[in-house]
């Protein structure tokens, strides 16, 4: 695309490799791809994107006041999460940001009471690295370094989202309701069913099962988890291993009371893992009514019927992969952003 004079300076960051750091490397790669420069030079730049709201509120960006006061440079945010659970970080956001970047459009309809223009913009899920491998489960289990005797012959349910607080590993991160997803793995028929888990912060969630007998493979260095300790680093798995998981699950499930997202839904998506999910996010945005459970006896119900007959839901999942793909592709969102830059600067 033909470069543009306007530069953009990008806030935001975790600094982990975590999904905030993603959004912030997929938010350069489009404002670039669509011609504008990013940079580091917020006094140089004609616009400040910020791809977490969070950020605009950290004491270190106090800054930002002075800048939206007398420099009087558009700031445009992100909502990253579910904003109708905090609406008095809502309040305090809308007094720094000029516009609203939305993931959903439950965050959108939620957002339209109040003065600020929108853009509807899902999180992004890369399909070059998201999508169906070829290889048998076996033969991934073997790359990866799993038991694939532990997986033979069950029904793999895949979760990958971290569920334990960071404050208190012994307690559920509320928002990502691992206690719903424990209640329905204790309905299903133990014998035929494993919980394959991944990713950071599982504490809450492998001591629940080990409670409740239900049986689960964990992907990752169980040591510092058995000590009781923070594993942010050690299993902060690489995007191309939660690939590789996903397509070693037969089915994922969301069970969160809050997200954003969750990137979960995409990623699923496009690996083509058939999911069920609580209607939080986009998740209504991506999956049609039958993907779509309300509490654990819906949830089970669904899973049994799958289970006992994977093309009854053949249909609207692959609807949901089609729609996912449409939605992630460079082109669409390249367009999106410049939008937002453009009709930003206009006066």
């Amino acid at each position: 695309m033909k470069k543009s004079s306007i530069k953009v300076f990008v806030l935001g960051a975790e600094g982990v490799n975590w999904s905030i750091d993603k959004d912030r490397a997929h938010t350069i790669r489009f404002l670039e791809l669509g011609g504008f420069t990013v940079t580091s030079n917020i006094f140089a730049a004609d616009l400040i994107l910020c791809v977490w709201h969070k950020a605009l509120l950290l004491p270190k960006f106090i800054w930002l006041k002075w800048v939206k006061r007398w420099i009087k440079k558009p700031i445009v945010t992100v909502i990253s999460n579910d904003i109708s659970s905090y609406p008095d970080v809502l309040e305090k956001i809308i007094g720094y940001a000029d516009r609203i970047i939305v993931p959903s459009e439950r965050t959108h309809r939620f957002l339209q009471k109040y003065n600020v223009p929108q853009y509807k913009i899902p999180f992004f899920v890369d399909p070059q690295i998201f999508h169906e491998l070829k290889e048998s489960k076996e033969a991934l289990c073997r790359k990866m370094g799993i038991d694939h005797e532990r997986l033979k012959g069950k029904f793999v349910i895949g979760s990958f989202q971290r569920d334990s607080l960071g404050a208190d590993l012994t307690k559920p991160k509320w928002q990502k309701g691992p206690e719903l997803l424990v209640d329905i793995l204790d309905k299903l028929p133990k014998e035929k069913v494993v919980l394959l888990l991944a990713g950071p912060r599982r504490h809450y969630i492998l001591n629940e099962c080990k409670k409740r007998n239900i049986e689960t493979v964990f992907y990752g260095d169980m040591s510092p988890i058995d000590a009781g300790k923070d594993d942010i680093l050690e299993n902060n798995q690489s995007l191309e291993k939660i690939n590789q998981l996903y397509n070693l699950s037969d089915l994922y499930i969301v069970s969160s009371k809050s997200e954003g997202g969750p990137k979960a839904i995409l990623e699923s998506a496009l690996t083509k893992t058939p999911i069920f999910s609580t209607p939080v996010g986009f998740a209504e945005d991506f999956l049609s009514k039958e993907l779509i459970f309300n509490n654990c006896d819906q949830a089970v119900k669904k899973i049994k019927k799958f289970m006992e007959n994977p093309k009854h839901y053949e249909a609207p999942l692959k609807q949901a992969h089609q729609c996912v793909r449409d939605d992630m592709k460079a082109e669409s969102m390249t367009e999106r952003y410049a939008s937002v830059v453009i009709t930003s600067l206009k006066k």
